[in-house]
């Protein structure tokens, strides 16, 4: 009874012997380090303090974390990402903190904490690095004059170089050579050229213009060659223009509907002269949109119709040294009068 307590008592003795020594021996293998570039420098200096971590491959290692400060007095500027190396038993991790410090005196950076994790494990533990001794020094006073009191330094003049005052002189040249050119221009075009007072030609009356303008389209004989669809085209643009310079109508921009509405409100138009004039639109609009064939008196009719309606709706004008009104002759009866 003994004899087998004392084996198992030897046996549980060995086994956590040799459970120690497997975590010994795997903590050994993980290595951390904190380590700054200096351990003195003047204030507002910046330095550089390094965490390295060696360790298997088949480990997890987790940095201390800090954000703003590292301690209190010692600003983070930047922080660099973790490089990752091989190293010869596994990875060597490195990350750097560029710190500065506007207080002087002596400073101690603690331990800093490693998180070590063991997967195949399941536990975790914790490796601490050793702690960090820096000075930070001010400004070192005149010992030689150090009763007296000196002023704060003025800025230094520095001369002006090339680089500096060329941009400013091709910029006042360019706006002079600008000034020059503007009065060569106005020398030459404005001050020397005589102002001209163009006087506006009276603006024919409508009715000549659309009796010349008919001639034309008769003496071209569009529907003859059987342009049909240009002959209409161009006969009802001779007509709306009448219209909108004689009546004051849109008639350019307006259906054929629209414009026979215009002209209901006309009382001094006869009512066959509109019955007239709506034919020849509908018939223009059929021939120019519906590909309508029309007969060759059909075509005769709609210009005789164009000449009739300029005629009859002209404005008769009032000579000026008399007190009779006379009518204005058409274009037509001009050029017959003078061929005779």
């Amino acid at each position: 009874m003994n004899n087998c307590f004392i084996k198992k008592l030897l046996l549980i003795t060995f086994l956590s012997v040799l459970i120690l020594f497997i975590a010994i021996s795997t903590k050994a293998q993980v290595t951390v380090e904190a380590r700054i570039d200096t351990n003195v420098m003047l204030i507002g200096d910046q330095t550089r303090v390094w965490l390295e971590a060696q360790f298997p491959d088949s480990l997890m290692v987790s940095f201390p974390a800090f954000s703003d400060t590292i301690i209190k007095n010692l600003e983070i500027l930047d922080i660099s990402p973790i490089d990752t190396t091989l190293a010869d038993n596994g990875l060597r991790l490195l990350q750097s903190y560029l710190v500065t410090s506007f207080d002087s005196g002596f400073y101690i950076i603690p331990p800093m904490d490693f998180i070590i994790g063991f997967p195949k494990a399941g536990r975790i533990d914790t490796l601490h690095t050793v702690p960090l001794y820096f000075q930070v020094w001010t400004m070192p006073l005149d010992t030689i004059n150090r009763e007296s009191i000196a002023d704060i330094k003025k800025p230094i003049e520095a001369p002006l170089t090339l680089q500096e005052v060329l941009p400013f002189a091709g910029a006042g040249f360019g706006i002079l050579l600008l000034a020059f050119v503007a009065y060569l221009l106005f020398m030459r075009f404005v001050r020397k050229k005589p102002v001209l007072v163009k006087s506006e030609k009276p603006k024919e009356p409508a009715h000549l213009i659309a009796l010349r303008n008919l001639d034309l389209l008769s003496n071209e004989k569009l529907w003859q060659k059987g342009l049909v669809k240009e002959y209409y085209s161009q006969l009802t643009d001779v007509v709306r223009t009448y219209i909108e310079d004689r009546f004051e109508i849109p008639a350019m921009e307006s259906t054929t509907d629209q414009i026979m509405e215009s002209f209901r409100k006309e009382a001094s138009l006869e009512k066959n002269l509109k019955d007239d004039l709506f034919d020849l639109l509908v018939r223009a609009d059929f021939v120019k949109f519906a590909k309508a064939t029309t007969l060759a008196n059909e075509n005769e009719q709609s210009l005789r119709f164009a000449y009739s309606f300029v005629d009859k709706t002209k404005i008769t004008e009032v000579l000026r040294d008399g007190d009779e009104e006379e009518n204005v002759e058409t274009a037509k009866e001009t050029s017959t009068a003078k061929t005779k």
